[in-house]
């Protein structure tokens, strides 16, 4: 009888799923749509939604349905309920959104503040988040700039004689420049003390425990019972405490005497909140993890999606060595922040790796409003939906580019597709309160965002990025390794969209 009561829970329980299902599937197939509302995209799980089909290939799933149901739809994944707005237009709308109606705030503390610490960025009032950017921007000048790049060719040549000794070999780029970036970013930036505990002393393990919980897991569970989040947690208590003792020896030494303390956190330690109020130890600690993890990802990405470009062109590797020539004199000349900027052609290559391979392809907001209408078509958003705008997807738009899913530098050279004859908006003149944004948010090529939370260190990306490819090319050819089949496919399993692996390349020294 047991048995028998218990195959009668389980036949009841299937049918329930079933019938729960069903009714589910019915529900969208049969209920009319409110055409007020953004076009709701079909799916068969309810909570999971299109989670499965987004994580696989997220940029397909953006360009079906916008072909589908136009520039704006809404989809559910993950208990998530998503509307997208795509196009330059999209972009416009969503980055430009008024601070009382959406916020990135509500859409991204829930996880950076566990890994960045509280009362910065997304966890301090958006007032006082503007002026942390104000100071951090302060720090990346053209006086700093100078400094850094004979740090960052000096780091680069010191990691190839360590860790690519040999006149020839294979090397995982995605491994080999992740490596490089950090070390070049906290050479500059964080601070020589960081650096120095970097290769073999506890920051590396501090690292990779935060980085853990900047996984696609945290977004959607910020704060589980599991082991990965305890060291999370760990990891930023001891962040935070080097960073305290750090600032009080340099403090009780009157370190930056002689002025020569060029990173971010000497700057954060002169700087004052407009009320006259110094940042607290613990701000400036936080703030500098942050900066950590705002570079090191997105550069890291970018110089192995280059170099793995690179490897299949060896077209384009002649032209740039040759731009070195004509330039700078010779191969051998040494990079200066001055000279970085006459490369034209090597600048070029990054942008199309950032067009091409942008690290985030999504930016999301958070509907903080009632409600919120998108005036281009009338639709009503509402509260707690979460938006998002796609520059992924824009700079794949044969609308904006020319052959757009090709590799082509030159595009930003000869200026003829049609991203160049757009109208540029007059939000890239706003301040708000950190310097002018630069570019207007209605360009459908936006790799370090727009609007009041768009990426302060975008200078500096580039002219790291810059003096890493330009000093590993003139130390290096590269191709790809026998049997390999070219640029690898993007990874969307990470928050940063890494090549799959294996993206071996295979280098030979120059002599």
């Amino acid at each position: 009888m047991l048995v028998d009561s218990f195959g009668s829970i389980a036949l009841y329980g299937s049918l329930a799923i079933i019938t729960g299902f069903a009714i589910h599937i019915l529900s969208q197939l049969v209920a009319k749509s409110d055409p007020k509302k953004p076009p709701v995209v079909f799916h068969f799980v309810p909570w999971l939604g299109n989670a499965v089909v987004f994580g696989m290939q997220p940029i397909k799933f953006l360009q079906d349905c916008q072909k589908k149901y136009g520039d704006i739809f809404t989809f559910k994944m993950a208990g998530m309920t998503i509307t997208a707005c795509m196009g330059a237009d999209g972009n416009q709308f969503v980055f430009n959104s008024k601070q009382n109606l959406s916020s990135a705030a509500a859409a991204y503390n829930h996880m950076t503040k566990y890994v960045f610490g509280s009362d910065v960025v997304y966890d301090a009032p958006h007032n006082i988040f503007m002026e942390q950017k104000r100071f951090i921007k302060a720090a990346l000048g053209a006086d700093n700039f100078r400094k850094h790049v004979p740090m960052i060719t000096s780091e680069c040549n010191e990691f190839f004689e360590k860790n690519l000794s040999g006149s020839t070999g294979v090397v995982d780029a995605h491994t080999m420049f992740s490596k490089l970036i950090i070390n070049t970013a906290s050479r500059c930036l964080m601070g020589k003390e960081i650096r120095s505990n970097l290769d073999d002393g506890p920051v590396a393990k501090l690292y990779y425990d935060l980085d853990q919980g900047f996984q696609p897991i945290n977004m959607m569970f910020p704060n589980l019972p599991l082991p990965s989040y305890k060291r999370r947690d760990i990891a930023n208590q001891k962040m935070t405490a080097l960073y305290a003792s750090i600032i009080k020896r340099r403090r009780d030494e009157n370190d930056n005497i002689e002025q020569s303390n060029s990173d971010i956190l000497q700057t954060l330690m002169e700087s004052s909140y407009k009320d006259g109020t110094p940042l607290p130890d613990e701000h400036i600690a936080h703030m500098m993890i942050a900066v950590l993890f705002g570079g090191q990802h997105t550069s890291a990405t970018t110089a192995t999606w280059t170099m793995l470009e690179l490897a299949a062109r060896p077209d384009i590797m002649k032209e740039l060595r040759q731009e070195m020539i004509d330039k700078l004199g010779s191969l051998k000349a040494e990079l200066t922040f001055d000279n970085l900027k006459d490369l034209t052609l090597l600048e070029a290559c990054v942008r199309e790796t950032l067009r091409l391979h942008p690290p985030i392809f999504t930016m999301m907001r958070k509907v903080i409003a009632d409600k919120l209408v998108y005036e281009k078509t009338g639709h009503t958003i509402p509260k707690d939906h979460v938006l998002f705008a796609a520059p992924g997807v824009t700079q794949v738009d044969d609308k904006y580019f020319n052959n757009p899913t090709k590799y082509d530098p030159y595009r930003w050279i000869e200026k003829t597709d049609p991203v160049h004859a757009m109208e540029v908006g007059a939000d890239a003149n706003e301040d708000y309160g950190f310097g002018a944004v630069g570019i207007s948010s209605k360009s459908p090529f936006l790799p370090f965002g727009a609007g009041r939370h768009r990426c302060i260190g975008e200078q500096f990306g580039y002219l790291q990025l810059k003096a890493v490819i330009a000093t590993f090319l003139t130390t290096f050819d590269i191709d790809y390794p026998e049997g390999s089949k070219g640029v690898p496919e993007p990874d969307y399993t990470s928050m940063v969209v890494i090549p799959k692996h294996p993206c071996d390349i295979r280098y030979k020294r120059r002599q």
